[in-house]
């Protein structure tokens, strides 16, 4: 792979969130009203400042593509995975969906669940290791034979799904994109007489899930237990532009945060000082600690939608966040900035570990949906999700290593 096609290839998911975001302007422009989590509300804001405002919205994806690019360790070989380490995978992968079905366990919406007692070490040992950052992980290695991968995409795409979340469909696109275009010698794939094969079935296979997202979003909402009125959907150019364009962009929640600015900075102490920090380590304390901490998100929930404060929280991206961050004190926004860029940068050095020069394509399919969200721990989950793999990996490593010199 040349330097300026892998230069194209990582950029590529930044600039297709920038053009969405540009394609909820002309919606917003063109219908009147704003899209995605506000889909339907009248807007108050002049053609201009939409326009304005969707490139601004793009700026933290054109900084998420230079950090990752520049971060990344060149000449570095992706680690062989032992076959020990990927039967744990699979695994894992298997028992999360067995208890998805059997317990409820991870489902959006449905409440704590309950397992027998026997099976709580094992249901907490299987939740704290991240199916979606295990499975990008094997899509992405060259020493994952391609039936392997398919098999690791199905069960990603089926835990999912059953758990009332439709998150990693994009992130597996993302990651089937990377891997079709990644030309390493050292790559299991199919001969590249069989690649324009693979790239038209990832075209049918994009159309597809387009022509079938409306359904997608029922079959979600029905295993969330969504009342009907709430699923339907009026016609298909609002589905696409009002919800499914304005779910993978950030405008909306931009203007909306312009537009009651002085909502936020009026009840800005509601929000601690180091609420960002703190959700940043929520996957330390979350399961020890029940504090209930106001983070950015659920606060910009609370303020524009008081009654879905507590059920859901909106998606604000990370302009929001940071302004919130500077009503509070300019010193702590700066503090937020850094601890962001600081988590990206090991994503992507955690990343390059398992997979070489490659892992950069996995820390942008990971970060980029962080960028759009704009939550703290979306940002630090991946750090902590591949320490606790790299320590798993290192523990089988050397298990099998002990085990080859004593034989």
């Amino acid at each position: 792979m040349t330097k300026n096609f892998s230069k194209f290839l990582l950029f590529a998911p930044c600039g297709a969130f920038i053009l969405l975001n540009f394609l909820s302007a002309y919606y917003i422009v063109t219908n009147g009203t704003y899209n995605g989590d506000f889909d339907g509300i009248p807007t108050v804001h002049s053609k201009f400042e939409i326009w304005f405002y969707a490139g601004i919205a793009s700026i933290p994806y054109l900084i998420l593509y230079y950090i990752i690019l520049k971060t990344a360790p060149m000449n570095v070989e992706p680690i062989r995975l032992p076959k020990l380490f990927i039967f744990f995978g699979f695994m894992v992968l298997i028992l999360t969906l067995a208890l998805t079905l059997n317990y409820n366990v991870g489902m959006v919406g449905k409440g704590l669940y309950s397992v027998p007692g026997l099976m709580k070490p094992l249901v907490v040992l299987i939740n704290r290791i991240d199916t979606v950052t295990l499975a990008g992980i094997f899509i992405l290695s060259p020493y994952i034979k391609f039936r392997n991968m398919v098999l690791v995409t199905a069960l990603l795409l089926c835990i999912s799904i059953l758990r009332g979340s439709l998150q990693s469909v994009p992130f597996v696109l993302l990651l089937l994109f990377f891997r079709s275009l990644m030309f390493d010698p050292l790559s299991l794939m199919p001969a590249k007489s069989k690649k324009l094969i693979i790239y038209t079935f990832l075209f049918i296979l994009g159309l597809f899930l387009i022509y079938f997202a409306q359904t997608l979003y029922e079959i979600r909402d029905m295993v969330r237990g969504a009342a009907e009125s709430i699923r339907k959907i009026p016609t298909t150019y609002e589905f696409i532009f009002g919800k499914l364009i304005g779910r993978f962009s950030n405008i909306s929640a931009l203007l909306m945060f312009n537009g009651r600015y002085d909502l936020f900075y009026n009840r800005i102490e509601e929000l601690q000082d180091f609420s960002y920090l703190l959700d940043c380590l929520k996957y330390i304390w979350g399961s020890f600690i029940k504090i209930p901490i106001m983070n950015h998100y659920d606060y910009f929930t609370s303020i524009l939608d008081p009654d879905a404060y507590g059920f859901y929280a909106m998606q604000t991206g990370v302009l929001p966040v940071m302004s919130l961050s500077m009503m509070k004190s300019p010193i702590i926004m700066i503090f937020d900035v850094l601890i962001t860029c600081l988590l990206v940068y090991y994503t992507v050095r955690l990343a390059t570990f398992f997979l070489g020069y490659s892992g950069k394509y996995l820390a942008m399919s990971l970060l980029i949906f962080a960028t759009l969200s704009g939550a703290p721990s979306q940002f630090s989950n991946p750090v902590f999700q591949l320490i606790v793999i790299m320590i798993i990996f290192l523990i089988i490593k050397y298990l099998v290593t002990t085990k080859g010199k004593t034989l």
